[in-house]
């Protein structure tokens, strides 16, 4: 009787471990939620005069670099997107960017180009894109 119960509690204890371990699905969400996934394909996309930016980086209006909205932003220094690399693609066209700085008036998935990169996929008379990024 005891090694009987021993048996059973043991192998379930076994299986217990293999369901512990599986990744469940709001594990899954909230590793998407959390890690480097696409952000945005409807993104609104504007630009600005870059200068030192939020990361402590000076740039200069050729550099490819953007400002990422305040929402996605996050807290502290410099912000933990800083420096992260992402692709942006618009009006059929697609470049590499780096986060510097934060984009306080961009709405949620919206991010703020320089003007050398704006120029890459428009004139910047334009003023304003849809387009979509994510990270790399």
């Amino acid at each position: 009787m005891y090694f009987s119960t021993l048996a059973i509690l043991s192998f379930f204890s076994f299986l217990a471990g293999f369901a512990l371990a599986a990744p469940t699905e709001f594990a899954l969400e909230a590793r998407n939620a959390t890690g480097l996934s696409a952000r945005d394909s409807n993104a609104r996309l504007t630009w600005y005069d870059v200068g030192l930016g939020a990361c402590g980086k000076t740039n200069k209006a050729s550099d490819y670099v953007v400002a990422l909205n305040a929402a996605e932003f996050g807290s502290g220094y410099p912000g933990p997107h800083c420096f992260k690399q992402i692709k942006i693609t618009a009006n059929g066209k697609s470049a590499t960017a780096t986060i510097v700085d934060q984009c306080p008036g961009c709405p949620k998935g919206g991010l703020d180009l320089s003007k050398g990169l704006f120029s890459h996929f428009a004139n910047p008379d334009v003023g304003v894109l849809t387009g979509s990024w994510s990270y790399l």
